[in-house]
Parts: C-alpha cells; sequence; structure tokens
C-alpha cells in the first residue's frame, strides 16, 4: 500500500511527534509499504526530498515564524505547499495525518476526502495546557472545527495514552474506531550504558565532577512545568535543562540550560543523570520519561490516577504534586538513598524493554490498515 503521512515537523526538529511520526514511517516502511511522509521545509539546511530507512521525506514550503519568534512550533503553510500536497495525496492509497491542530494535517484530510482516499489520524495530545490565552482558545477552536472534521472522517485514530483516548472520546469518537496502543522508543538506543566523554558534558554544562545531575528534558512551555522545577534548586545538586525556547531565567543559580540537544546526545544526558524530573501537566509516559526509563534513570514525574491502570509501582517510579516542595524532597530523597535510586533504575529500565519497544508497539497500527 502507498501510504502518505501528514506531520507538521519531522527530524531532524526536535520534538515528540517528530519521534512518533518517525517511527511510524519505518514500521510501515519495515512492514512492506511504500511511504512517503510529507511534512514542512522550515530549515534551509535540509534537504526539500531524501529518502532513508525505506521511505522517502517530503518537504514542502511553509513559514516557521510562529517558533521563531514566539517559541510556538506551529508552521504556516500557503500555496506551494497546498500545491505540492495536492499531487502527493493523488499518488497514495492512504493518508494518515499527525495531530489535528496542525495546519498540514487539516489541509490533508480535506484532499484525503476530495480525492476519496482512506484517512487515518494520531492524536499525539490532548487539551493543551498553554500559559497564553489566545494560544489556548485558538486551540479550543481548532479542535471543534478543523478537529472534529478529522476524527469524523477519520476511519481509525490512533491513540497513545488514557488522557487522549478519554478525550477522544469527549469529543465524540466512537471508542471502535480507536486504536489504542502505548507510544514507543527505540531501546536498542535509549538504554544503559557508559557515557561519551562525561568530562566533556560535565564542563560544557558547569557541573563539577561527583555533583549529582538532575536532568529536564521538554520544550521550554508551560505545560511541561520547568517553573515548578527551577524553583526546586538547591546547592545538593545541578538542574541541567535540555529543550527547545526560551528559558524563563537564564541566571538562576544551579541550573545549565543546554538548549536543544541532537537525540544520539542526549542518551548521553540521560546516562549521566542522577535523576530525571518532568512536572508536566495532562501526559501520562511522555517520550522523554520513557527514554530517562529505558535508559535506567531514576524518574520523578507528575502523579495522576491514570498511572495507577497501567500498573506502576508508584515507589519506583516517583510520582508527586508539580510544585517545588515535593519535587525538591523527591529529589533528595532518592539522592540519599543509593539503593532506592538503583532500585528505581532497574525498575524503569525493564518496565520500559517491556511497555515501550516502538517495533512492538507499532503492531496494532499496522493491522489497522488491514481493516478499512
Amino acid at each position: 500500500m502507498r501510504i502518505l503521512i501528514v506531520s507538521a515537523y519531522f527530524p531532524p526538529h526536535l520534538g515528540g511527534v517528530e519521534v512518533v511520526a518517525g517511527n511510524h514511517a519505518r514500521s510501515l516502511a519495515a512492514d512492506g509499504h511504500d511511504v512517503t511522509v510529507a511534512t514542512t521545509h522550515t530549515e534551509p539546511a535540509t534537504p526539500r526530498r531524501e529518502t532513508a530507512d525505506g521511505f522517502t521525506v517530503v518537504r514542502l514550503p511553509a513559514r516557521n515564524v510562529l517558533e521563531r519568534r514566539a517559541g510556538i512550533p506551529y508552521p504556516l503553510i500557503g500555496p506551494a505547499f497546498c500545491r505540492g500536497l495536492r499531487r502527493l495525496v493523488a499518488e497514495c492509497d492512504a493518508v494518515h495525518v499527525h495531530d489535528v491542530l496542525y495546519q498540514p494535517s487539516q489541509l490533508a484530510a480535506i484532499l484525503a476526502r476530495l480525492a476519496g482516499k482512506p484517512l487515518f489520524a494520531t492524536q499525539n495530545i490532548g487539551p493543551v495546557h498553554h500559559p497564553r490565552r489566545v494560544v489556548r482558545g485558538v486551540e479550543r477552536i481548532t479542535r471543534a472545527t478543523a478537529g472534529r472534521y478529522v476524527w469524523r472522517h477519520a476511519r481509525r485514530i490512533t491513540a497513545h495514552n488514557p488522557l487522549v483516548y478519554q478525550h477522544l472520546r469527549a469529543q465524540g469518537v466512537p471508542a471502535d474506531r480507536i486504536v489504542t496502543t502505548p507510544n514507543g522508543i527505540d531501546t536498542t538506543v535509549f538504554r544503559p550504558g557508559p557515557v561519551r566523554d562525561a568530562g566533556r558534558w560535565r564542563a560544557r554544562l558547569g557541573v563539577p565532577v561527583g555533583q549529582p545531575v538532575v536532568l529536564f528534558v521538554g520544550r521550554l512551555i508551560g505545560q511541561k512545568g520547568l517553573p515548578a522545577l527551577l524553583a526546586a534548586t538547591g546547592p545538593e545538586y545541578r538542574i541541567v535543562v535540555v529543550g527547545a525556547g526560551t528559558p524563563p531565567d537564564r541566571g538562576v543559580h544551579g541550573v545549565a540550560f543546554a538548549g536543544p540537544v541532537a537525540r544520539h546526545d542526549l542518551v548521553d544526558l540521560y546516562r549521566l543523570a542522577d535523576v530525571f524530573v518532568l512536572p508536566s501537566t495532562g501526559e501520562v509516559f511522555p517520550l522523554a520519561v520513557q527514554e530517562a526509563m529505558a535508559c535506567g534513570v531514576p524518574v520523578i514525574t507528575t502523579d495522576d490516577p491514570r498511572y495507577d491502570d497501567l500498573g506502576v509501582d508508584r515507589r519506583l517510579l516517583r510520582l508527586v504534586p508539580a510544585e517545588p516542595v515535593a519535587l525538591r524532597a523527591a529529589v533528595l530523597a532518592v539522592l540519599a538513598d543509593p539503593r532506592l535510586g538503583a532500585e528505581m533504575a532497574d525498575y524503569g529500565r525493564r518496565y520500559a524493554a517491556a511497555r515501550f519497544e516502538w517495533r512492538h508497539n507499532q503492531k496494532p497500527l499496522l493491522a489497522m490498515y488491514d481493516r478499512t
């Protein structure tokens, strides 16, 4: 089958949706499908067309002004993008879009409908918890209009966690059209191991030898909870922040801002960390938590009752309120008890190997195309 995947961004652009779309393309290609990914061309250094891992990526013209100027990852498309996407839709047998919030996915859904091509969708996130009221307003309007259009016409919609599943059901999507499968990572890459040149990383980040590292990985947006973690600083450890966006305050003592980091370097930072902390809201097992667990790092993240449905050991995956006092207490508890830290690391590694390997988790996604 000739399958067109449409994603607003795609690697080397960094982000969770990009990782999910990349794994999706690789799994379909490995299953024998003819796969093309349509995405935006927002960086001059990236090729407009390339083939790798058995699939083709076509990058169509778009403007990325909102991300560059305001830190909002939302590319804007124009006539050239529309013409290019129309040609790609005409050449495929099925269209699969990633997340209804973005213009490329919305346009692809309309073009698929007009061309009579089967439409599939992956909903990567639930409601957006953005600090700017205008962003939240646009998000609600988009879901109520374009989102419902996509969900109404998609034959199957993939939900990678219970929050997204419940969001789709609340939007009126029938349960029998939702394919539930955990998100996934490559556990052959994200795994415990030695840090390549740990001294270089510590020097770059200004972390003295012997000082514990508390790692944060995620976009520097309110939903990820970075301000709460920054307020939990202390002399006992150094917080290392990895992610795209504008730091709320670069002058915070005891914090190193690494900016965006390539994925092959990210593995080293996970391995360098003594504790991983992600106090995000509206997420259950986001990719960064999965990656940290797979690398054998003790994980502290925001408490959510939905974790209980997934059989989580709350002693070995620390689930706490996303507020400074609780975060700092949890970090200190792990650092003060090496045995507990080792148990958490081993538990996370085993849980990730059993639940998060993307090659296994893609199987329900591959099967759904046979049910059209």
